[in-house]
């Protein structure tokens, strides 16, 4: 048997993350979630009905900012600790504890924001002349102003927020607990199959047998869930279309990128321009590895392979450190800084284990570290998620300049950063050599990470989505068969009639925790967009650009994320941008059909 994953006792520690940074042991962590109650129980007979001056309202807002930054340490410490071992009854004690303190508070919160939108707009104009650091927050409230309920309605809500999230607790419990994917046999040999292992390394592996017998593994276990996530995602957007109604929205999209501060026409704009024109370089791109593996046909199960090569070996995490820092190190002294303490202080999750949490993520607390999770393979491929992670870090740590209230930026902003450091770190490599091969060998990781991860699988959830909420809207029926031919339809649409897209394909949405996070998806290819266009300039113009890019990322929440793009030199207002973006990859196709 191969690859059987280790428990998470049996991992070496140093390739974990020391959440002791935030709290010392459950046991503090456990002093600080009762004290925080009671801060609750102050802050409540503090402030509620009392919000109806400048003084009160500013006393009021400080004394939230402490409140937050205390969420965030608690939280962080419950979920980071479960995130790598949900298996663990204790740790899912503890984190269930920290969700029924905030089931608790929550409601008791909630009064802030209802009674700052019922002031007028005078006096919240008037708090932020005298505070400005809390310009974005408040204008934002007077922004919500036509679609907030009454009082005792926004409480009510407060107090279903447990029962909102049931949804995506409920995916990560049949994702994580309930899952038993089967063996299976590849080149005369048993291998074992999990979410981790398949997405991380068999999903790529250059080893034709092992990569789709891996997929049929796979996909027969989504199979027997269908119609159970299917129905506990439909729960979820039941929920989000509920509450658009309540709050007077034409539709459900509408209210999620009302959240977001995007217009609607920047949402369409990602997907369509995409599906029509980035498709034809893409199905070029593949037909080139296909090609290079000798593969007689394309299924889905071949989409993300790279290409073959000498170069495809593994690193070590401390080497990854120093050939991250060579290619960001432009970034200036402050940004090395970040990424060596993120290595020497354990900010960065590397292990495998059973029951850890899928895919790559970065979670910053406001006044403490940036933790990281990877399931390390040491490929090329996670050199750039690793990349694509720390850029998530930088950006937060910088952000930290503002406050709380104005730290996190729009989701259409928020993958810039990370998917910038993913381009600079390969064009940095580029420029560096001379041999062709290796050349080759990076293009390939670009397109088949980067470009395809966050503007293709990612921007095709954003198709999916667009799709789905519209038949919502449309009050027509849904279920896991419809999920599945939507998501099939969307699939062909993009890669066309070449390409062997199989009935299993269409289970791909059932992989995807991106869809309990509202309009998630399609702003990685936005967040490309951006980051595409900073590389660039990073690269070309660094004595001019640098500073200002460290700037925006600075800025947080402080402006829109139209206006943070424009602050950095990129307009986003046009199509231009995405575009040009396009032109990028299709010339690095055309690069490599040079090379090989």
């Amino acid at each position: 048997m191969t690859n059987a994953m280790p428990k998470r006792q049996d991992v070496d520690v140093q390739e974990t993350w020391d959440t002791s940074l935030i709290y010392k042991d459950p046991s503090e962590y456990r002093q600080a979630l009762v004290a925080y109650k009671e801060q609750i129980l102050q802050f409540e007979a503090a402030f509620k009905g009392k919000l109806t001056d400048c003084s009160k309202i500013t006393t009021a807002l400080k004394a939230y900012e402490e409140i937050l930054i205390l969420v965030s340490r608690l939280s962080h410490y419950a979920f980071l600790n479960l995130d790598v071992d949900r298996m663990n009854a204790e740790l899912a004690s503890m984190a269930n504890e920290y969700e029924l303190a905030m089931a608790a508070t929550a409601p008791k919160l909630s009064f802030l924001e209802t009674e700052l939108g019922l002031q007028k707009e005078e006096l919240l104009k008037q708090v932020i002349a005298k505070q400005p650091q809390w310009t974005s927050f408040l204008e934002n409230i007077i922004r919500q102003k036509p679609h907030q309920l009454t009082p005792d309605q926004e409480e009510l809500l407060a107090n279903f927020g447990p029962t909102f999230q049931q949804p995506y607790n409920s995916y990560i419990t049949t994702k994580f607990e309930d899952m038993t994917f089967s063996d299976f046999e590849a080149n005369e040999q048993t291998y074992k199959n999990s979410y981790v292992l398949f997405e991380n390394d068999y999903e790529i592996s250059h080893d034709t047998a092992l990569r789709r017998q891996s997929a049929k593994s796979f996909y027969q276990t989504l199979r027997a869930y269908k119609n159970t996530t299917a129905a506990t995602y439909l729960a979820h957007i039941k929920n989000e279309q509920i509450e658009a109604k309540l709050r007077g929205f034409d539709s459900t999209i509408d209210f999620l990128l009302f959240k977001q501060n995007v217009s609607r026409d920047l949402f369409d704009r990602q997907i369509d321009v995409i599906m029509e024109e980035l498709a034809p370089h893409m199905r070029r791109f593949v037909k080139l590895m296909a090609k290079s593996h000798g593969l007689d046909k394309i299924t889905h199960g071949d989409l993300k392979i790279s290409l073959p090569s000498v170069f495809n070996k593994r690193i070590t995490p401390d080497e990854s450190k120093k050939f991250l820092i060579d290619c960001l190190g432009m970034l200036g002294e402050e940004y090395v800084n970040m990424i060596e303490e993120s290595f020497e202080k354990r900010w960065i999750d590397f292990a495998q284990n059973e029951g850890k949490a899928t895919g790559g993520y970065c979670a910053t607390l406001y006044d403490g570290p940036s933790y990281i999770l990877l399931s390390w393979t040491g490929l090329m491929n996670e050199v750039l998620v690793l990349a694509h992670e720390l850029g998530h870090a930088g950006h937060f740590q910088l952000a930290k300049k503002q406050s709380i209230l104005n730290y996190e930026p729009s989701l259409y902003f928020i993958e810039a950063p990370s998917t910038a450091n993913e381009v600079l770190t390969c064009n940095t490599l580029l420029k560096q050599s001379d041999d062709d091969q290796f050349k080759a060998y990076l293009i390939s990781e670009l397109i088949s990470r980067t470009y395809f991860h966050n503007m293709v699988t990612h921007l095709l959830e954003a198709a999916f989505q667009r799709e789905v909420y519209t038949r919502l809207d449309r009050d027509e029926y849904l279920n896991g068969d419809i999920l599945c031919e939507i998501k099939l339809a969307i699939l062909k649409e993009f890669w066309g009639e070449e390409f062997e897209i199989g009935e299993d394909a269409g289970l791909i949405w059932i992989r995807q925790p991106h869809y309990y996070i509202g309009l998630y998806p399609y702003t990685y290819s936005a967040g490309l967009t951006i980051g595409t266009a900073m590389a660039k300039e990073l690269e070309e113009n660094p004595d001019e650009v640098v500073e200002k890019w460290l700037e925006t990322l600075s800025l947080g929440a402080s402006l829109s994320a139209q206006d943070l793009a424009k602050h950095a030199g990129v307009d986003v207002s046009t199509d231009k941008p995405l575009k040009d973006t396009i032109t990028y990859v299709g010339s690095l196709v055309d690069q490599l059909e040079a090379l090989i």
